[in-house]
């Protein structure tokens, strides 16, 4: 009854307080005090069960876990509060059941009798009456109040007043602001709604709250930095931090257990795998509650400690078992595996650094679809790839997590070169005399960097930012600025690169549905099985990766004696080269003997791909024998399957250039000379 009570009052009223279940409990007298809890959770993104139904794999944390660990809480604190703060209905096959009723993920929310859920980006994938459907079916309160319907009222409650033991605990909730970018192709995703900044619209709902809460608590779906210009949650804290007592976010999936500007933030990164907890301290001074701000506890409860609860498991067995089936159906037949080895490097994925047949499958299917010219294509995973064998349906999701929908628009070639260095120079560092690795930038998801099919080009990481895409062609000839192609791509890029102004809404010449549909559609349509094709038509140039003990990197690399670094947020990897002289100077290499020059000339025979141009084969040839290329080869899967290496292809160039005019272009029958295995 409480749960209906205050969900029949939030429908009516905006921030209104609300009688908690234990109202009557109450230390109202000066001196009396009570502790108030708080536990959160974030970007449950359809973890609901503990299953990973793209990979087919248990995981070891998801909303079951959850369950346990407040199921646990519950029993030392009854009047708890539970917050979700945004992304749960999308991903993990979640969204093909939404017109289900309940929907599923809010049949979980409800079971575990979440107090207040705050709508998150991803919640406006889909087509709207799905959303709204969802929160009418929701027991708590929805907040999000920096989302505007056209006459100007917010569309949901932007706060919630909780009586928690006597207590006045508000929660304001926001979402992330650039929706409307995200979802330009569809409008109707969002109802053409307003979303606002913020940082601006915590000071408005915080002028809103004055004098009516005890405790005020922001739920924020949006990282400590910001995007596109906007202000993130690391700024808000500073700038609110004597309003605030304290902020749960969520949005870029990090790990966050601290305190900015003493205010105290925390965020249990994603699916599950932690839960936050606030625990305050309050004491009736003088008829009014007073937070011990000293004493306030702000920790991430690790899900991975417990074990998923068994009554909640009971309660949605038949949703795991339907997942199950949709992501077994067999579609196709794959082959041959298409990334073997998936990384180059122990944390270097391989298919970033050099053309793979996972993102050119992805381009294939989006140029064929749309009739485009030319196409881009981003890796989500980078452990996406495909295994000889039957390809289910878990293969789309697989190698294309996201449900972004087809566009197609016109550009010149001037145009296609602007969004060439945004998309893909851009996302390397900068080489480094002495760096033996090619390493990203971390200030640039993965799934920000694009691949692109249909023009050949290079990248030349030894320039600065904004000049790096060189030696662009589009069929054999030199891209002419003034050409006129037609470029594939999502709805989501479609939406950032208008936002850039680097492309109109009037360029627009198609629109597409899902991608990862149609590349299930397309493996269903083949005749013969799907075999990996890669066209090999960029590489990364001006990085020779030349050091002296360049191997011996790489050794201490596969031990584990050397990591490479990823983010602090562990969402990109290998986000710093590792370099040679400055290893010696951090006393983890030997010494450079008196012999050994520096130059790749010094170092052993690389057993390690080498990305850039120029490498040096000579000798390579000493034991000599000849392969004859078949249908569907690339010199990539040629090196991959005959040298146990797809980056030796450059060798394998070197050695027949005489009749290599162009290497993504080779043909059956040619017979090529071998470098030695």
């Amino acid at each position: 009854m409480v749960k209906l009570f205050r969900k029949l009052v939030a429908a009516v009223l905006t921030g209104v307080m609300v009688l908690g279940a234990s109202a009557d409990v109450l230390a109202s007298e000066p001196g009396g005090k009570v502790t108030v809890t708080v536990l959160q959770t974030s970007d449950l993104h359809g973890m609901v069960n503990p299953f990973d139904y793209a990979s087919n794999a248990q995981t070891q944390s998801s909303l079951a876990h959850v369950a346990t660990i407040v199921e646990n809480e519950r029993k030392t604190d009854p009047d708890l509060l539970l917050i979700d703060t945004g992304d749960s209905l999308q991903a993990n096959y979640i969204q093909e059941f939404r017109n289900d009723v309940p929907h599923p993920m809010i049949a979980a929310l409800n079971y575990l009798q979440y107090d207040a859920w705050v709508l998150g980006n991803h919640e406006f994938n889909f087509e709207f009456s799905s959303l709204e459907k969802a929160i009418s079916e929701f027991d708590g309160v929805t907040l999000a109040g920096n989302i505007y319907k056209a006459d100007g009222s917010r569309y949901q409650s932007a706060y919630q007043i909780f009586d928690v033991k006597g207590v006045k605990v508000a929660i304001f909730g926001i979402d992330a602001p650039h929706i409307p970018q995200w979802e330009k192709s569809d409008p109707t995703h969002y109802n053409n709604m307003k979303f606002t900044d913020p940082i601006d619209e915590t000071g408005k709902i915080l002028n809103e709250l004055e004098g009516k809460a005890d405790i005020v608590i922001g739920a924020i779906h949006y990282g400590l930095e910001g995007e596109y210009g906007s202000a993130g949650v690391e700024s808000i804290a500073t700038k609110y931090a004597d309003r605030l007592d304290a902020l749960l976010i969520g949005h870029a999936h990090a790990t966050v257990e601290e305190a900015i500007a003493g205010v105290p933030v925390l965020e249990p990164a994603n699916n599950g795998q932690y839960v936050g907890k606030l625990v305050f301290e309050v004491e009736n001074k003088d008829g009014k509650w007073v937070v011990n701000n000293a004493a306030t506890k702000a920790t991430l409860l690790d899900t991975s400690t417990v074990t998923p609860n068994a009554a909640f498991l009971a309660a949605f067995k038949d949703l795991d078992t339907k997942s199950r089936n949709l992501a077994g159906k067999k579609v196709g037949e794959v082959g041959k595996t298409f990334m073997d080895p998936v990384e180059i490097l122990p944390g270097i994925p391989a298919a970033i650094v050099q053309d793979n047949p996972i993102t050119d499958l992805v381009n294939i299917v989006q140029m064929k679809e749309s009739g485009a010219d030319v196409s881009l294509a981003a890796l989500f995973d980078a452990s996406s790839n495909l295994t000889a064998g039957p390809f289910l349906h878990r293969d789309s999701v697989k190698i294309y997590k996201y449900d972004n929908t087809l566009f197609a628009v016109k550009v010149t070639g001037a145009q296609l070169k602007k969004i060439m260095e945004q998309q893909a120079g851009n996302f390397f560092n900068q080489y480094q005399p002495g760096d033996v690795t090619i390493s990203f930038n971390p200030d640039i998801r993965m799934y920000n960097y694009d691949m692109f099919a249909g023009v050949n080009y290079e990248i030349d990481i030894s320039k600065p930012e904004g000049s790096r895409i060189v030696n662009v062609t589009y069929q054999g000839e030199p891209l002419r600025d003034d050409q006129s192609l037609v470029l594939a791509l999502n709805n989501y890029r479609y939406g950032g690169l208008v936002s850039a102004g680097l492309i109109q809404e009037s360029d627009v010449v198609y629109e597409g549905g899902a991608v990862r549909d149609m590349i299930t559609e397309y493996v269903a349509g083949l005749s013969e099985p799907l075999m990996p094709v890669c066209d090999n038509n960029w590489k990364i140039i001006g990085a020779p990766l030349d050091d002296a003990q360049k191997d011996l990197i790489y050794e201490k690399v596969r031990s584990g004696e050397i990591q490479i670094p990823a983010s602090e947020d562990g969402r990109t990897p290998n986000v710093a080269s590792l370099n040679g002289p400055a290893l010696r100077a951090e006393g983890k290499l030997p010494a450079l003997d008196t012999n050994e020059s520096g130059s790749a000339t010094a170092s052993k025979p690389d057993t390690q791909p080498d990305v850039s141009t120029g490498s040096d084969s000579a000798g390579a040839a000493s034991s000599a024998k000849n392969y004859t290329v078949k249908t569907n080869d690339c010199l990539w899967n040629i090196a991959q399957s005959q040298l146990g290496d797809g980056f030796r292809w450059v060798e394998i160039y070197e050695l027949n250039k005489a009749q290599i005019i162009d290497p993504n272009l080779i043909e059956t029958g040619q017979v090529f000379i071998m470098p030695a295995a």
